[in-house]
């Protein structure tokens, strides 16, 4: 059966159990930060797309509820069709206290907090909006609007005075509106964090800012400072930095201080390391639960092994981001179940291949067609200009590959003995690693004639393309 990479199990009794990017430390200091504050506080956990910020947000998040924090957690991206972050805001802090408290005994505070919020949102939409509500303008108001969009003349200049004048006077209610929401706030936030077992402060994750729309992330850090900053309430954004302050720029223009921009809202901010390539593999392999795949193979030990060297020096190589490397694990995933577990699997050439699709795919593509002599040169050439021959492993890799091309690829003998001919001076050379390479090539050479998959290349070319039928296997 096909498996996705499934979310990494958090235990609720031991959060870090399956911490594979030894991120505990960050979080047990960060859990001192929280404690110590007593004022309102704005934390920022920073991390490119695709390191783990969200897995460590949970993890946290579960561990400070061990604790007897209240937590609340919203994701920014799967919220940001709302016009306004703080109705989804208030909606979180509803459903979580709803969760924790079968009582009710927060029911009331919560409707007021709601009508406030009600109030301010109303006040702050566009003014067709608050037109076609009727939020702020009588019957007579809205005619004289409905006019105006069909007329032009001195009524428009009348009629935009009284607007003046009257957003002047509602100039103080809105003041008030936010003071008495940020009250109200206070108060649920003591309430719940004052409980049986509870501990203050309450935090706040607020996770993937940085993939909303400018508008909304920025809408969404304006409200935080200016409405939900209240005592005895912490504030955890996660987000990629960079992508942030690009969404400054596009809403304030390029020549925005974006990083003092967010100086303004962010009191504090703490970088993730970055995962080695080693326990992120390891860490994905267990997600995809390929070792279920491999226990079914005769050899399927040396093939585990193989396939993750071979992996973790490619990305290595190619420089892949923690989020290409989970994608190339999918591909790998769908190989290694739509192969019978009677059927060599050649996990060198499998890893170089997924690797080579994705930091090569035009080299890649002429796999998919017949190879000319000059076709393999360039493909090989282009191959080794970003892996080390040196290496063993990488050794190992290439010189298969150079020969699944040769013997696989290539129909004619002449074409053959032509490159052949070409290793066995390079076997040779003064160069020890150009030596051991080519050396390395016709030990391999001298097998594959008796070897019925010799084929292997293109076999596996089409798996990953999907160009074969498949056959997912149990």
């Amino acid at each position: 059966m096909l498996k996705k990479n499934v979310e990494i199990e958090i235990p609720s009794q031991d959060p870090f159990q399956n911490d594979m990017l030894e991120r505990k430390r960050i979080a047990e200091n960060l859990t001192l930060l929280v404690e110590s504050t007593k004022q309102p506080f704005v934390l920022s956990v920073q991390a490119p797309w695709g390191w783990g910020m969200t897995t460590f947000i949970k993890m946290w998040k579960a561990h400070l509820e061990s604790l007897g924090h209240v937590c609340f957690y919203f994701n920014a991206w799967e919220n940001d069709f709302v016009e306004d972050p703080l109705i989804a805001f208030v909606g979180e802090i509803n459903r979580t206290l709803a969760e924790k408290s079968s009582t009710g005994q927060f029911s009331m505070q919560l409707r007021k907090l709601q009508n406030v919020g009600g109030t301010i949102v109303r006040r702050a939409l566009p003014l067709t909006v608050q037109i076609a509500t009727q939020g702020l303008l009588g019957q007579e108001s809205v005619k004289k609007v409905s006019d105006l969009l069909f007329n032009s003349g001195g009524d428009i200049a009348s009629f935009a005075s009284e607007m003046a004048e009257e957003k002047m006077k509602q100039y103080d209610n809105d003041r008030k509106g936010v003071q008495e929401f940020r009250n109200e706030l206070t108060k649920v936030t003591r309430a719940f964090s004052e409980g049986a077992g509870k501990k203050s402060p309450a935090v706040f994750f607020i996770d993937e800012l940085d993939r909303c729309r400018p508008e909304f992330s920025i809408s969404l850090l304006e409200r935080i400072m200016h409405i939900f900053s209240v005592k005895g309430m912490v504030y955890v954004l996660g987000m990629d930095r960079n992508q942030i302050e690009q969404s400054v720029k596009s809403k304030y223009g390029p020549g925005m201080d974006s990083d003092a921009y967010l100086r303004r809202f962010i009191d504090f901010s703490v970088n993730l390391p970055e995962p080695t390539v080693e326990k992120y593999c390891q860490l994905l392999f267990d997600r995809f639960q390929l070792q279920e795949v491999f226990a079914k193979r005769r050899d399927g030990i040396n093939e585990r092994d193989a396939l993750m060297q071979g992996f973790v020096k490619l990305a290595r190589s190619y420089r892949f981001s923690l989020r290409v490397i989970e994608q190339c694990f999918t591909e790998i995933n769908l190989v290694l179940r739509t192969t019978s577990p009677d059927v060599r699997l050649y996990s060198y050439l499998l890893a170089l291949l997924v690797a080579l699709k994705t930091a090569k795919p035009q080299s890649h593509s002429l796999l998919l067609d017949e190879l000319s002599p000059a076709d393999v040169k360039m493909l090989l050439e282009d191959i080794k200009q970003d892996l080390d021959v040196s290496d063993q492993v990488c050794r190992w890799m290439l010189a298969q590959f150079e020969v699944y091309l040769v013997f696989g690829c290539l129909h004619s003998d002449e074409s053959r003995a032509e490159l052949l001919a070409g290793l066995r001076a390079d076997a040779q050379s003064q160069n020890p690693v150009e030596r051991r390479y080519a050396q390395q090539v016709l030990r391999f050479a001298e097998k594959i004639q008796y070897d019925l998959y010799y084929k292997e290349v293109r076999s596996l070319v089409s798996q990953i393309s999907l160009i074969d039928e498949l056959t997912v296997t149990g």
